[in-house]
């Protein structure tokens, strides 16, 4: 999906990732992150939003939710996380990362509460139902706390992924707001909904879901509660070009995950976005028969779109040697790619392949690499079996 476009904007990375792997220091099965560009990425992100007055909170999960990565992007301008589970939560914690949101899609369970107020410290959690919100208020009070929360809202025609269905439904808002205003340990201050955004069918710009109207509606139900809204989050494709767009719609946090490695969906099909694609994931031909050359996997990703890779065992032939994608078959474990055979292809073989990902649901090894651009390239870090 971003093989060619990593290849304009940022070819030194795939050399860079080719060298790493036949050299021997990063195995196939590895996803490999230009740290200078995410640096670079993250700090025109700050810097956008701070320009239209918007707060951000980054997330890991796409690259690899380590403590590493969550430190380096504090460091670079965005100082609180997403965390879309508490187990996510903990990886980052155990740099001392600081979480901003937690709740966001998976709801902690019923006995985590007292840790996630303890060991977490949230700047906010998001609830989708009375009774979690009972649970947290419950685990608050007895610590003497007030916890701030914010509400996911949805309507029946909203946009829900498969497997993320859940939330108030809007119009039993005012009901379940009833409710929690009696609960001591919890002070409502938002809502949120997700997606918000979502590709056009020209490819060109993103369009609102009906979701975001879903979120000004519940304003007003909230403020007609005489509740002061002081945080509309709205996640899905924050990246530099939508932040003015959500700024527009009142929104007042976003939730940058693959704009950090430039490669939200817009990001394939336009060059001039400030991000730059800064991710690629390295296997190596394992096997061939007539047809096919067999790569080694673990890190595919059902959603990831690829059509393309790269091959080659040296960084000035990899740019000009591509091949296609064929046998992708979601239903299966991913033990290995395919691709259709080309004639000089050889066992060994680096492959380069860069999709659209999710690392922390695969079985792949996460290097972060400085100084893609020269003779040496700097593995910095290598977090091992990135979920």
């Amino acid at each position: 999906m971003f093989i060619n476009m990593t290849k304009k904007r940022n070819p030194g990375l795939i050399q860079a990732a080719v060298k790493l792997h036949q050299e021997g220091k990063i195995p196939a099965n590895t996803y490999v992150i230009d740290v200078d560009s995410l640096e670079d990425n993250v700090r025109k992100l700050s810097q956008t939003a701070k320009e239209h007055g918007l707060n951000l909170y980054y997330m890991s999960k796409q690259i690899g939710r380590s403590g590493f990565v969550g430190k380096f992007i504090e460091q670079s301008g965005i100082e609180r996380a997403v965390a879309v589970d508490i187990d996510e939560a903990f990886e980052l914690k155990k740099q001392d990362c600081h979480i901003g949101n937690i709740g966001h899609i998976v709801q902690p369970g019923k006995s985590q509460w007292e840790e996630v107020l303890t060991k977490l410290q949230p700047e906010v959690v998001t609830l989708f139902s009375v009774e979690k919100g009972r649970q947290l208020s419950e685990a608050a009070e007895k610590l003497g706390l007030v916890q701030d929360v914010i509400l996911r809202v949805i309507r029946q025609s909203d946009m829900v992924y498969p497997g993320q269905f859940g939330g108030f439904l809007l119009d039993q808002l005012e009901d379940s707001l009833d409710e929690l205003l009696q609960l001591k340990g919890i002070s409502v201050i938002g809502i949120t909904s997700f997606p918000v955004l979502q590709i056009n069918g020209e490819k060109n710009n993103f369009d609102f879901t009906s979701n975001m109207e879903t979120i000004q509606l519940s304003r007003k139900i909230l403020e007609n509660k005489g509740i002061t809204v002081t945080h509309v989050n709205a996640p899905s494709a924050t990246c530099c070009h939508t932040i003015p767009m959500l700024k527009e719609y009142g929104v007042t946090h976003g939730e940058p995950g693959h704009a950090l490695t430039g490669t939200t969906p817009l990001h394939a099909y336009k060059e001039d976005l400030p991000e730059v694609p800064a991710m690629v994931y390295v296997s190596e031909i394992s096997h061939m028969d007539e047809k096919y050359a067999y790569t080694i996997a673990g890190g595919f990703y059902p959603r990831s779109n690829m059509e393309n890779a790269l091959y080659g065992s040296h960084e000035t032939d990899i740019l000009e040697q591509h091949a296609t994608v064929d046998c992708v078959s979601p239903e299966n474990i991913d033990y290995y790619g395919c691709l259709k055979r080309e004639e000089n292809m050889k066992v060994a073989d680096t492959v380069i392949y860069a999709f659209r990902t999710q690392i922390f649901v695969t079985r792949a090894h996460v290097a972060f690499v400085r100084n893609v651009n020269s003779d040496q390239p700097e593995l910095v870090y290598f977090q091992r079996r990135g979920n």
